[in-house]
């Protein structure tokens, strides 16, 4: 079984940038304009980063993570020389559709906060991003479960830098990868990803309750490791 990175669909224009939860949401040129203007450098770096609090936990709980999209990851399955072959495909909608993450929010009381690192976003005095990796001591990796940007402060490069924020957690905490999953309806996630260096790993059909298909992602750090420690010890490893 091999997972292919997906083929181009469907005809028209190129893909438009957007901006994200665990996915995106086009905003007006006013909103985006405004957020400009908070954000000079277009790349997240007037916003300060902090580490989250249980309040701030049912703030962004709260959030709304809702996403446009107007392309999917399509799973497409068949049998060459007796071999089965699984891969995914890009295609285009018909119009772009509104989604949400099935695993977050939606119930008028936050549940407990998971065991992990909290990183949240502050613009101008409030919470505007956040990023949540939960570790997985079994398998040495941590886990990114969530990572968001309300509409206002999107497409500012503030999403990178959340994801950034978190595999650097995940180095300091010396685990061999970070690793997300996605639904493969969610495009502009797979794009964030995918920039930023994470891999299709596999997939899980049955991870959500909607029955979207759930993408698992990968970002290897062990090779990072292993850099710093030649840095550090350069005469250990001739």
């Amino acid at each position: 079984m091999t997972y292919p990175p997906p083929s181009s669909g469907g005809v028209g224009t190129p893909d438009h940038q957007g901006s994200y939860h665990w996915g995106l949401r086009k905003r007006g040129q006013s909103n985006l304009a405004a957020t400009q203007r908070a954000l000079p450098n277009g790349d997240g770096a007037g916003v300060a980063l902090r580490p989250g609090s249980a309040a701030d936990w049912v703030a962004c709980w709260a959030m709304d993570v809702s996403y446009d999209t107007e392309y999917v990851w399509q799973l497409q399955s068949n049998v060459q020389a007796d071999v089965p072959m699984t891969g995914f495909v890009k295609v285009r909608l018909p119009r772009a559709i509104t989604l949400r993450d099935p695993l977050w929010g939606g119930e008028a009381i936050a549940p407990q906060q998971p065991q992990g690192s909290l990183t949240v976003a502050e613009l101008q005095g409030s919470i505007d991003g956040f990023a949540l990796v939960v570790p997985n001591a079994s398998r040495a990796i941590d886990e990114l479960q969530m990572v968001a940007v309300r509409a206002h402060a999107r497409r500012c490069g503030l999403g990178n830098r959340l994801l950034q924020s978190a595999l650097d957690v995940a180095r300091r905490n010396g685990r061999r990868a970070l690793c997300a999953t996605v639904q493969a309806r969610n495009f502009p996630a797979i794009r964030l990803l995918q920039a930023a260096g994470f891999v299709l790993t596999g997939y899980d059909e049955q991870y959500y309750p909607s029955n979207d298909v759930g993408l698992k992602f990968g970002h290897r750090l062990a090779h990072d490791r292993l850099s710093r420690l030649v840095g550090e010890h350069p005469r250990r490893h001739q």
